[in-house]
């Protein structure tokens, strides 16, 4: 038997708790991912009975008793699109899928996350504004994960404005950046718990809306993915904006 010294002995056990940690890392990873692609089945399911109650399919309803069955609907396709995310997320993370970058319009990959998201602002009677730029603002991006961050955004925003509030979303570019702005009405953010809010669980102000804490982390991943940054602008108690800054 090799007799190590005691600084090499410790090297050693430090390099076997860090692959301990990694493979530990790596098998909660994969529980994760296998009990989110679980979850949509039956979400699926329940999106499917749910549309046919609301297009009268098996019966007549009054307007009383589709208005639950519709806040059903809306609520498991967004259980869908965050499972979507986080398992879209984690194969990239775990070298599965390689993002597909190619010259796109920034502003396009915007509309497209305000189109999946209207139905959610619709039922909140909040308005959105959409600022578009003078020009296109064409840059390398992975059209499918740049969408889902903007959405993660949106729907942040969405979720904390106030019933009958607006959202302004403004596109501009500064020098060698483009931005986009995500501004609400919500009960805003506190600077303490800024970057708090980006980690996984983490939400501004647990006891105010439903949720899981999992959007605005998901949306900074595919936000750094694309070489950009973002951050959280605002006063507590008259709202938050998100800036999203990509470099050109």
């Amino acid at each position: 038997m090799t007799n190590l010294d005691p600084k090499d002995r410790r090297i050693e056990d430090l390099e076997s708790r860090l692959v301990e940690a990694e493979q530990r890392l790596a098998r909660q990873e994969e529980f994760f991912q296998m009990a989110v692609h679980d979850l949509r089945s039956p979400l699926s399911a329940i999106v499917v009975y749910a549309e046919l109650l609301m297009n009268r399919v098996m019966g007549d309803l009054d307007n009383r008793q589709l208005e639950p069955i519709r806040t059903i609907h809306r609520n498991c396709n967004n259980l869908i699109r965050m499972a979507e995310d986080v398992l879209a997320s984690a194969r990239v993370r775990a070298g599965v899928t390689v993002p597909q970058f190619a010259d796109s319009d920034v502003t396009e990959c915007v509309r497209e996350a305000l189109r999946s998201l209207q139905g959610l602002a619709d039922a909140k009677l909040v308005k959105i504004r959409l600022e578009p730029p003078q020009e296109p603002l064409v840059r390398p991006v992975d059209p499918d994960f740049l969408t889902r961050a903007f959405a993660n955004v949106l729907g942040n925003a969405i979720k904390f404005s106030p019933h009958g509030g607006e959202i302004r979303i403004t596109l501009v570019r500064e020098g060698n950046e483009i931005r986009i702005a995500f501004t609400d009405q919500g009960p805003g953010i506190s600077p303490e718990k800024r970057e708090a809010i980006f980690q996984k669980f983490q939400r501004g102000d647990p006891g105010s809306v439903a949720g899981h804490g999992l959007g605005l982390s998901i949306a900074q991943y595919f936000i750094e993915l694309h070489g950009g940054r973002i951050l959280i602008e605002g006063v507590r108690g008259r709202g938050s904006t998100f800036l999203v800054g990509l470099p050109l």
